[in-house]
């Protein structure tokens, strides 16, 4: 987890201060926090603030340089809590615990939290929208969210989510590099599919349930879209309405009779897509420029799926064509991806 743990989100700052009201008016708003307060006056307080928003889902980093009690009453959102550093214990509802590397804090609108941390405590707090979880979860179970979804509020076993959330931060936290809005979007998207699949809510039985098979007929129309909508972001809502079946169904059914996922098949597409251009370059064609516009925003997972599928890497690519349609100057060169 060495991402995650080194200077997070540090391309996202939103405060520095070692003012407790400059804190308070910040995080009041992002968490309904009402009251912080410090019972050890031996450590000076120093805050940091990291935040990023992506669509539905809000990713925050904070370390205080103090111990702080923290009472936050009736959250608005659905929070899960990833402690990095240091420790403390918590009061979510009726549960009670302590906060360490491997254990968080998770909770649902309405929530109150009465929250002790250590000096040296750090941690990342993932913010989802309940509106954007909920159709999230109606797509995954194929009809409406009735009654609303509920989260079994407490302290969890957050290692899951944690390998996910490190891949994104890491994703977010890469020197110099604008990250596709495909992959930004498919990543938020697994975010909090991942969050419904690892929490226990009043719908976590329907979730385990066996699903239904989708028809032939609707795995070919969800391959037509993707290969129609391959440079937008693809979300499981859209199959699951273009073919009128759920998302698990769907899923399932594509897997069986295709032996891949959409997502992979998808994947596919934006390969071949890609190709088609390092094939046929213009003078300005470059792999980044190609990777970026296709949908993959990482330069060596990029590299790795299409020397897979097409036996070399795609600097390999533009080069022969380069050479074989006389673009190729003296001062151009290809990246070694």
């Amino acid at each position: 987890m060495d991402t995650v743990t080194s200077h997070p989100l540090g391309h996202f700052p939103q405060l520095a201060t070692t003012d407790p009201d400059e804190l308070l008016t910040r995080i009041s708003g992002l968490f309904s926090v009402r009251s912080i307060d410090f019972p050890d006056e031996r450590h000076r307080f120093d805050a940091r603030l990291n935040h990023c928003q992506i669509e539905d889902v809000g990713l925050t980093y904070a370390r205080y340089g103090a111990a702080m009690n923290v009472l936050v009453d009736q959250s608005d959102y659905f929070l899960q809590g990833f402690p990095l550093r240091g420790g403390g214990d918590a009061v979510v509802g009726r549960a009670s615990g302590t906060l360490s590397r491997e254990r968080g804090i998770m909770g649902g609108p309405g929530a109150r939290l009465q929250i002790r941390y250590s000096s040296d405590f750090e941690h990342l707090i993932v913010r989802i929208n309940p509106l954007g979880l909920t159709r999230k979860l109606s797509s995954l179970i194929g009809a409406p969210v009735d009654p609303p979804l509920h989260i079994e509020e407490g302290i969890v076993s957050n290692d899951v989510q944690l390998r996910f959330l490190d891949f994104l931060i890491g994703e977010l936290g890469r020197p110099s590099t604008t990250l596709s809005p495909i992959l930004l979007s498919e990543l938020v998207q697994a975010m909090m599919v991942a969050y419904l699949c690892n929490s226990q809510h009043n719908y976590s039985q329907r979730l385990s349930e066996g699903v239904a098979e989708a028809a032939p007929w609707q795995v070919l129309r969800a391959e037509e879209y993707i290969r129609a909508n391959w440079y937008k972001p693809l979300t499981i809502e859209a199959l699951a309405a273009v073919v009128n079946t759920s998302v698990r169904s769907l899923f399932h059914s594509f897997r069986r009779s295709r032996g891949i996922s959409p997502i992979a098949f998808a994947r596919r597409v934006r390969l071949a897509e890609a190709r088609a251009r390092l094939v046929a370059p213009g003078e300005d064609t470059t792999v980044t420029s190609v990777a970026f516009d296709c949908g993959f925003g990482n330069l060596s997972a990029f590299a790795r799926y299409y020397q897979t599928s097409y036996g070399e890497l795609p600097s390999e690519t533009l080069r022969t064509a380069h050479r074989h349609t006389g673009q190729w100057g003296s001062g151009q060169r290809a990246s070694s991806v």
